[in-house]
């Protein structure tokens, strides 16, 4: 069955919301079930979609050392 995110990149933020609504669903997947390998081609999708677009509505995130 096809899905709207197979495509190899998100075309706009309709799809990049519906992306992070199904990695929210997929947090807890095994990683080496097909729900893990899904969680992990929509973080990269979702992170590639946002280094092309920069949102400057979102505060920037500082990672603990």
């Amino acid at each position: 069955m096809s899905h709207i995110l197979d495509p190899k990149r998100l075309l706009n933020d309709d799809h990049y919301c519906a992306a992070l609504d199904e990695l929210e669903r997929l947090m807890a997947a095994d990683p080496d079930t097909p729900q893990g390998r899904r969680f992990d081609e929509l973080a990269a999708l979702i992170d590639d979609y946002e280094g092309a677009h920069p949102r400057a509505d979102l505060a920037p995130v500082s990672m603990p050392r």
